[in-house]
């Protein structure tokens, strides 16, 4: 499906790029729909696309041989998928990636992809500055893992969960499990710690903080 001017303005980070940069990336691009609990790129596979999320949402995930998953991030409209593993010496996909809703996808080649970064010097910078964010994102997971207890990753992943737009699919304690480094069971068990000690609130799927600054207490524990 061939790609409308209407559809690059409509991702945000696209405002800042020139009318021919937005009239070229309009002319290389194509538009991908997916269905829920779709696999959009395989870990390991060679790096064929980039894409743009027009609408709906997206998980990274990694796992290893014995089939442990731990969720790296969630993207929404606007965000880029796959952009490090294009920029990448060997082209190679650095995650799978799983959509959590019906989604529709700007989509381009590698080869356009890297035309594109070698004609057009705002795009090269806007995506640095993709890089630069996705980087300072890994970064702090990294340290979370290795620094904090486990307890002190939940409340510091509620925190963050607080402060971003409400995923419209939600998140199950299975996923938050997978994203902060633990397993289900001990993150049931915390957050019922939490609600007990009225710093949350559960209630129809989704998680209300009561008490901010005692969470945030919570998130500096760096005992094991």
């Amino acid at each position: 499906m061939t790609v409308e001017l209407d559809q690059i303005n409509a991702i945000p980070a696209f405002s800042s790029l020139l009318p021919e940069t937005r009239l070229a990336i309009s002319r290389r691009a194509f538009i991908r729909t997916l269905p829920i609990g779709n696999t959009l790129i395989l870990e390991g596979a060679p790096a064929e696309y980039g894409y743009f999320i027009l609408d709906g949402e997206v998980r990274a995930l990694r796992m290893n041989p014995e089939g442990r998953i731990q969720v790296l991030a969630r993207f929404s409209v606007g965000d880029p998928l796959n952009i490090i593993s294009l920029l990448s010496k060997d082209q190679v996909n650095r995650a799978t990636l799983e959509t959590l809703s019906p989604v529709t996808l700007l989509a381009l080649s590698a080869v356009d992809f890297s035309q594109l970064t070698s004609i057009y010097a705002d795009f090269s910078s806007l995506l640095l500055q993709f890089f630069a964010e996705r980087l300072t994102k890994i970064t702090n997971l990294a340290a979370d893992l290795s620094l904090y207890a486990v307890r002190a990753r939940l409340a510091r992943f509620l925190i963050e969960l607080a402060d971003l737009t409400p995923s419209p699919s939600g998140w199950t304690q299975d996923e938050i499990a997978a994203h902060i480094g633990s397993v289900r069971d001990v993150v049931g068990r915390l957050l019922r710690d939490f609600e007990a000690a009225g710093l949350i609130q559960r209630q129809r799927g989704q998680i209300i903080l009561l008490d901010r600054q005692k969470l945030m207490a919570a998130a500096q524990d760096q005992d094991t």
